[in-house]
């Protein structure tokens, strides 16, 4: 109770003290206050609490999968179990783990429904790996989510996280009255029907009071983290069916963080459905574990069952295993290749190319995906070039024209060329190539690199059968530490485990063929076993086992404790705590971009429309280690001055914030980016919009 109260109580005073609703203006001072209550304040609170957004819609009777999903013709297994499957009483948790296009994400949807026509639920929240797959899902669901509800309901949709405003389809819905949704959007086509009103847009915390809910996992994991409002965080996701895609993706501290959110939940009512591509045994029993807790449920019951597909169900009355069958053409065969040398990777990705094939070539690194374009580009190929270290405004260019070439829809010739990027397209992006090559990765990154091979159905390519070109050294018993440095050595700096890498590439390379859904579960059950490694990575070995209890031992004592109640005691609370979400190796920096014009300083996205949307455009996330400073060059000083005033006070009084002027070059659209590094040494960048921002070595400066 203490928990629910605290959360309500927030709820109610930010409504209570909006003075559009609640207006200061002592017309009804004579009033009884009994009378004021009936006749002032209830229609008044009533009024409020609609036009906030915060009267719930009834949910739709579930009559099927096919209600929901008319479109889809075939349902897949893991899509009729979802609408078949007996479900408990009371809270629920559901763990799908099936390949990549299954359609585990309807599958979920199917149950979500179900769960709310039962009375268990009111809405759903999905919570996504990052922003990007958060984006995706958002746009995926606005054409379906209406059919959760009953017909002629005006149930809200919200995006959260901390760049939703930036996603054109989402301010199109944004409306501040009822008659504003009616009226015509900007942008693609969506339902007349859809809307988020502005109360709740305005604020992540707000979202979370939406009916359909996407945003990225953070968002649902600082509600059981010590930092300010998280209570009401709690009250938001309260009723919702909790949905946590890519659960795989989680490292040891999100997954100790992900078991308090299930506890939460549970003891609070809430249903959750998390999906995966395929979980360990250990972390699957974890998962399960601390929902039981928090339903106050006692002894643990043991997950058992490998095999895979596989549907879990954990409620009041028993937990069951069910094994799934397999959507046809999902099956297949992938042919894995390992070459050690980029020369060879890079022979492979030309003559790939010059069939007219669609090639991904996947770098674990920035830099590696910079100086591999560049190699590419020496054989007269013009490659696309896709990570995370573009300005916001160019990175949503790129994706668009990535979704185009490769994506579900792409067709004949239209499809040749080749995309070089890092680990944003391993997530929740449809893309379909004909070649894959790849630099060595953990085997659950593999697993999911390989599902954008022969994704769909295409008839005859030029490219024989799906194969899978990994660029590793051989992982012999006799490899020590630094078996990756001469071949990938940022590797090492990526995923930090060199005995993982080794598990994963002895366990990958003993077979020809990668075989799913076959090789799945024994893929990941060997890679988990950190008792096979050879003696030279035994030390590499012990130390990231030592570093996962530690992130645990750190998440376990950041996480707040539901049996202390809303209390001093329950959790580290301190004004001047920020607990993360994610632990962080390497402190990041937001670069905002900027741009002289006339004398004035002006972000690089432009001017046109809001200014504060224009500045968050403009921003690039970088490792703090690299710049940490940007001096304004000569003259500039209170340029600069008068364009953070523009910004938010936290914005203008964050350390971690810079404003980088852009100064141009004799090349057009390339830009030379001056800062110092943490020590005060000068380093150098630059930046377009087709690579993105590259740093230059110091002697280039």
């Amino acid at each position: 109770m203490q928990w629910q109260i605290a959360g309500f109580l927030t709820l109610a005073d930010w409504i209570g003290s909006n003075e559009i609703w609640f207006p200061r203006d002592g017309t009804h001072s004579d009033l009884d206050p009994h009378d004021y209550f009936r006749e002032v304040a209830l229609p008044r609170a009533a009024q409020a609490g609609a036009d906030a957004g915060l009267t719930p819609s009834k949910a739709r009777t579930f009559t099927g999968f096919s209600a929901l999903f008319p479109k889809v013709d075939t349902p897949s297994p893991a899509q009729s179990w979802a609408e078949t499957v007996p479900l408990p009483e009371g809270a629920v948790l559901a763990i799908i783990e099936d390949l990549t296009g299954s359609g585990k994400t309807e599958a979920a949807l199917t149950l979500a429904s179900r769960i709310m026509a039962s009375g268990e639920a009111r809405g759903v929240f999905f919570a996504l790996p990052s922003m990007a797959t958060a984006n995706s899902m958002f746009q995926r669901l606005t054409d379906t989510y209406l059919r959760l509800f009953e017909e002629g309901s005006r149930p809200s949709i919200a995006l959260t996280h901390g760049k939703a405003g930036l996603d054109p389809r989402f301010r199109a819905l944004i409306s501040a009255s009822p008659s504003s949704a009616s009226e015509p959007r900007e942008g693609e086509a969506i339902p007349s029907e859809a809307e988020c009103k502005a109360w709740l847009a305005e604020d992540r915390r707000r979202s979370l009071f939406a009916d359909v809910g996407i945003g990225t996992i953070d968002q649902a994991l600082l509600a059981v983290l010590p930092v300010r409002h998280a209570p009401l965080r709690l009250h938001g996701l309260q009723g919702k069916v909790l949905v946590v895609d890519e659960v795989h993706a989680f490292d040891s501290y999100m997954e100790r963080e992900l078991q308090a959110l299930l506890e939460f939940h549970a003891a609070l009512g809430g249903s959750a459905i998390l999906l995966s591509a395929t979980l360990p045994l250990r972390m699957r029993q974890s998962l399960t574990d601390a929902f039981r807790r928090g339903a106050g449920q006692e002894a643990p019951r043991q997950v058992t069952s490998t095999h895979y597909p596989l549907a879990t169900i954990e409620g009041s009355e028993a937990q069951t295993e069910y094994p799934l069958g397999v959507r046809t053409g999902l099956p297949r065969s992938v042919t894995i290749t390992r070459v050690d040398t980029e020369v060879d990777a890079l022979s492979r990705v030309v003559d790939a190319a010059r069939l007219g094939a669609a090639v991904v070539w996947i770098r674990n690194s920035v830099d590696d995906a910079l100086e591999a374009a560049a190699a590419v580009r020496m054989e007269n190929i013009d490659p696309i070039v896709f990570h995370a270290r573009f300005a916001h405004i160019d990175r949503q260019s790129v994706e668009q024209e990535v979704l185009r070439r490769f994506g579900k829809d792409s067709i004949g010739h239209a499809r040749a060329g080749v995309l070089i990027a890092t680990q944003v397209v391993e997530q929740s992006l449809d893309l379909d190539f004909d070649l894959l090559v790849t630099d060595l990765a953990p085997v659950d990154s593999l697993i999911q690199r390989a599902g954008r091979l022969w994704r769909h159905s295409r008839g005859p390519r030029v490219i024989e059968r799906p194969e899978m070109v990994v660029l590793s050294p051989t992982p012999s018993m006799a490899s020590g530490p630094g078996w990756l440095d001469s071949l990938l050595p940022r590797t090492n700096a990526v995923y930090q485990n060199p005995a993982l890498l080794w598990r994963s590439a002895r366990a990958l390379f003993a077979k020809s063929d990668l075989v799913t859904p076959d090789d799945m579960r024994l893929l990941i059950e060997a890679v988990d076993d950190v008792e096979d490694t050879p003696p030279g990575l035994k030390m590499a070995a012990d130390g990231a086992w030592a570093k996962h209890l530690s992130h645990r031992a750190f998440a376990a004592g950041a996480v707040l404790d539901f049996d202390e109640g809303y209390t001093l005691q329950s959790g580290a609370w301190d004004r001047e705590t920020r607990t993360p979400t994610r632990l962080e190796e390497r402190e990041q920096a937001t670069l905002r971009l900027a741009r002289v014009k006339d004398g004035k300083v002006v972000p690089y996205a432009g001017l046109a429309g809001d200014l504060r949307q224009a500045w968050t455009l403009s921003e690039v996330r970088v490792q703090r280690y690299r710049i940490a400073a940007c001096p304004p060059p000569a003259g500039y000083s209170e340029a600069v001055n008068e364009a953070r005033s523009q910004w938010g006070r936290w914005e203008r009084e964050s350390p971690h914030i810079l404003l980088a002027i852009l100064e141009v070059t004799k090349q057009e659209g390339r830009f030379m980016l001056q800062g110092e590094n943490p020590d005060g040494h000068p380093v150098s960048a630059v930046y377009d919009a087709t690579d993105g921002l590259r740093w230059l070595p110091a002697s280039a400066g």
